[in-house]
């Protein structure tokens, strides 16, 4: 889903190690350049390169936004969605565990960058993530996944997961994306392999500061 500018959950809940993730992503790991475009991972970004082409083949007037409008595609490790877009940055960033997923092919990638693109031209066009409208902006991009999957020659099951996915929207409310980054974080560093009494206390101190900040609200 994203890290939108103006999306205040989304900077609460973005954690010290998620940060640490991706500074050394970015330092560290193997960088290539696709049109400009600069592609920074160790894994899957054959698949992004792939999915670049077909974006470009099949939909080449959305594929010159998209180098406009995308400073570059990240490989990370996300607690809550498989990519999300991150307006500070100008990066489309993706998850890792996603990316080498034999079940997502290249029409998947695709379909998502296309989605992740799709917020940053929102974002460029000045319509921000504020919870009031956050339901809406996300459905714009479902549709242009689903209209770009329509383009590729074996984009139907990209297309049907978009579909899916608009038919059952799940809660984007403030309270709703902090949990859900709340349960996905566990997975997350424990596949960044970090011990696991660390992550426990993590994780347990991420709760409880939630916890903490929906109380103080509550009585505020």
């Amino acid at each position: 889903m994203r890290q939108k500018k103006a999306a205040e959950p989304q900077r609460d809940m973005r954690s010290f190690v998620d940060r640490l993730a991706r500074q050394g992503a970015v330092k560290l790991s193997r960088k290539l350049t696709v049109d400009g475009l600069k592609i920074v991972g160790d894994k899957g970004t054959d698949k992004i390169v792939e999915a670049l082409g077909l974006i470009r083949d099949f939909d080449p007037v959305r594929y010159r936004r998209l180098l406009r409008d995308v400073g570059q595609i990240l490989v990370t490790v996300l607690p809550a969605s498989v990519a999300q877009w991150a307006e500070a940055s100008k990066a489309c960033e993706l998850d890792e565990r996603y990316l080498i997923d034999d079940a997502r092919t290249a029409e998947h990638v695709a379909s998502t960058i296309v989605h992740e693109a799709t917020h940053a031209r929102l974002m460029r066009c000045g319509i921000g993530y504020e919870e009031e409208i956050r339901d809406r902006v996300e459905r714009v991009c479902l549709r242009r996944e689903i209209a770009f999957a329509a383009r590729l020659p074996i984009g139907a099951d990209a297309a049907q997961r978009a579909e899916a996915n608009l038919e059952a929207m799940p809660d984007f409310s403030d309270k709703a994306m902090r949990e859900r980054h709340l349960d996905g974080l566990r997975d997350a560093l424990l596949y960044l392999n970090m011990p696991v009494w660390l992550v426990s206390l993590m994780v347990s101190y991420r709760r409880w500061q939630h916890r903490r900040r929906v109380a103080r609200r509550a009585t505020g």
